[in-house]
């Protein structure tokens, strides 16, 4: 069998570049097996050859002269340009290491003078501390509040591919990993997604460590655990697991760990992508891990006794478990009094229902079920149907395909022009084909309030599910009427309720029922909040005393 070679072009000389062989190349240790030597030339050379230096021009390799006991070492520095703040490595590393270093008088042997106990006048003995350079180095020499030392270049290269800057010193067999990240973020500014009236104006940004600091400044309490895991053979993706110690589920909590750590992937980008990676189920397409923004909505799933994972690079985080009602709740529900919080949660239940139904309803009354109608309501469909010469599934999949690609386009193209185009677009789309007798015009009126009503679901996600779903209620509905939707929609439950997230039941408390005094998918008052929800099976169950306005008493 011959190997076929994928790219069998090799560069000519007068193309000017060269590429970096696959093979042929100088064999060296593995990075797994490979430890620090405390020789400098050898630790250069294996530096250079992992990182490419030669070529990669954001590799910064500083090579210079340590002095210490009138004798010179030789010593450099690696980091990445770009991700390190320079000045931090000029004054607070090369300063002290090259300048403050030359004329010191703190590294000089420390001699220690004493004399036997029971003979003060007796002969006095010299002891000399050995100088220890490491040590001297990490203690005096580099005023940094975040250094480490060690032993394994693969824990080294961690730190420099992150942000770091590595320091090598000649006769040293460890190697100093120092915190000087400097990278251009983000700052804290208002959620795009998932605006709220009465709330917090902040959302999380791009750095796991600033998302982090939103939440502690939330949470408020060092009951609150945030542990690093690791994800990734070559990104080496931080992710932080949040959770509550003396309330979240241990098992819950090392369930998540567990799914975390054994991910056994090369590369991990987005929490979009590790929700697909950690989610239970994935035959229906239905979200079963809560995605927010918003470090508020974090918070509150915590004080629950749920698990917030955050992505490094990514500014969402994952809460889990979730159940059915999650998400159809939004931030703005705890902010407003109980009586409107509870109405808005009415209108969002009849939106779904809406958004998964309408569409297939209206294509079985008009095909099987006219006798429903007012007579004159059905006069009317049918004069308006008269001059249209499709049959009625083919206008409604037309018209719900073209109102997909409007809503998409609007969210491509730059955003001072998305709305625009969306609103004049589904105005004249809808006209120009009524007045071409495309469509009746009942029917632009049921896919408007279909559109609509997918817009009022709080979750993108599971808005995006319900939409999906519709066009298989449609089909269902134009072959066989109410019986199809009837049947479509007995499986549909029996597959919700057989979902689980996390060990909890999707839609818990509804089904399994689960009587306590804690809230379902409606809102109680803020005084009754007594117990938190059993299904997540917390710790501690009661979230505040029974008499919680003492002033009134």
């Amino acid at each position: 069998m011959f190997k076929i070679n994928p790219f069998p072009y090799d560069p000519k000389e007068e193309y000017d570049f060269s590429i970096i062989p696959n093979s042929n190349t100088k064999s060296l240790k593995p990075l797994e097996n490979k430890n620090i030597s405390n020789e400098l030339s050898s630790n250069l050379e294996y530096i250079e050859y992992v990182y490419n230096t030669s070529i990669n021009s954001d590799i910064v390799v500083r090579n210079f002269m340590l002095n210490s006991r009138n004798k010179e070492y030789k010593a450099f520095i690696i980091y990445i340009d770009g991700l390190v703040n320079t000045e931090l490595i000029n004054h607070y590393i090369l300063n002290p290491l090259m300048l403050k270093n030359q004329n010191n008088t703190f590294d000089q042997p420390v001699t220690i003078e004493t004399s036997l106990p029971n003979n003060p006048d007796s002969l006095s003995i010299k002891k000399v501390k050995k100088f220890n350079l490491e040590d001297y180095i990490y203690k005096t020499l580099i005023p940094q509040n975040s250094i480490s030392k060690s032993e394994d270049f693969s824990e080294i290269f961690d730190g420099i591919n992150s942000g770091n800057c590595a320091l090598f010193v000649d006769t040293v067999s460890s190697a100093f990993d120092i915190d000087v990240k400097g990278l251009k973020q983000r700052n804290v500014s208002t959620p795009i997604n998932e605006n709220v009236i009465k709330g917090p104006q902040e959302s999380f940004v791009e750095s796991i460590r600033n998302n982090t600091a939103l939440i502690r400044r939330i949470v408020n309490s060092e009951k609150l655990v945030i542990e690093n895991i690791s994800v990734g053979r070559i990104t080496k993706t931080k992710c932080a697991v949040c959770y509550l110690k003396d309330l979240a589920n241990s098992d819950l909590v090392a369930e998540a760990k567990f799914r975390l750590n054994n991910l056994k992937i090369d590369s991990l980008f987005s929490s979009g992508q590790l929700e697909q990676l950690i989610e239970e189920n994935d035959k229906m397409a239905i979200p079963q891990i809560l995605s927010t923004e918003r470090p508020d909505k974090c918070a509150k799933h915590l004080f629950q006794g749920r698990v917030v994972i955050l992505v490094n690079g990514n500014p969402y985080a994952l809460i889990l478990p979730a159940i059915l009602i999650d998400f159809l709740s939004s931030p703005e529900d705890s902010n407003l009094k109980v009586t409107f919080a509870n109405f808005l949660k009415s209108i969002r239940l009849l939106a779904m229902f809406l958004t998964l139904l309408l569409p297939g309803l209206y294509i079985s009354v008009t095909n099987f079920h006219q006798e429903i109608l007012p007579t004159e309501l059905l006069f009317s469909i049918l004069a308006s149907r008269q001059s249209v010469p499709f049959p009625i599934i083919f206008e409604l999949l037309l018209m719900e395909i073209s109102f997909e690609i409007i809503r998409e386009s609007g969210l491509r193209i730059p955003a001072p022009i998305g709305p625009t185009l969306g609103i004049i677009g589904a105005l004249i789309l809808g006209e120009a084909a009524v007045n071409a007798d495309i469509v009746s015009p009942f029917l632009i009126i049921v896919v408007a309030i279909t559109g609509l009503s997918s817009f009022a679901i709080p979750d993108f996600s599971f808005g995006f599910h319900l939409r999906v779903y519709r066009f298989v209620f449609i089909f269902l509905g134009y072959i066989a009427g109410f019986s199809g939707i009837a049947l479509g929609l007995f499986v549909y439950l029996s597959l919700l309720c057989s979902m689980k997230s996390f060990g909890v039941d999707f839609t818990s408390p509804i089904t399994p029922n689960i009587s306590n005094d804690s809230e379902g998918y409606f809102m109680h008052y803020a005084w009754k909040r007594e117990k938190r929800a059993n299904y997540l099976s917390p710790k501690a169950t009661i979230a505040q005393n029974k008499i919680s306005r003492k002033w009134k008493f």
